[in-house]
């Protein structure tokens, strides 16, 4: 058996809502099939979410986990309002700078009743400069 030595580059993609700065989704870790980071309203965290990559048979998909209660739904990318979606050629995907998280809000509302958050969660997020559109920004 021959030893691999894997080096892992931190992440940095910082997701802003637009309806309030002060609930972002920071996505820290990289796994193999999706990025891993928190929900968190100012520095509370809410809870951990997953986003992964669209599929030839599936689209991006995010997933949210609190406690013992799992939710996910689909992931919807923008470039400014235009939408982007894997069978177009108009907008690449590192150009995407807004993030709908279909059914969030409808999710967190089974268990949260913060109201700001359920707004938020509505709402578009903004895409950070530490991510490359709705992948990881190379080094």
């Amino acid at each position: 058996m021959i030893p691999f030595l894997v080096e892992i580059y931190p992440i940095d993609c910082t997701l802003i809502s637009e309806v309030d700065q002060n609930i972002i989704i920071n996505l820290s870790k990289r796994r193999n099939d999706s990025l891993e980071g928190q929900l968190k309203k100012g520095k509370t965290v809410i809870g951990r979410l997953f986003t992964s990559n669209p599929k030839v048979n599936k689209p991006a998909m995010w997933s949210f986990i609190k406690n013992n209660n799992e939710f996910e739904g689909e992931i919807i990318l923008f470039k400014n309002n235009y939408l982007w979606h894997p069978f177009q050629n108009e907008i690449n995907s590192e150009n995407v700078n807004r993030v709908l998280f279909s059914g969030l809000a409808y999710s967190l509302n089974s268990m949260l009743k913060d109201r700001d958050l359920l707004k938020a969660s509505s709402g578009f997020f903004k895409i950070g400069k530490g991510c490359y559109g709705g992948r990881l920004k190379k080094v």
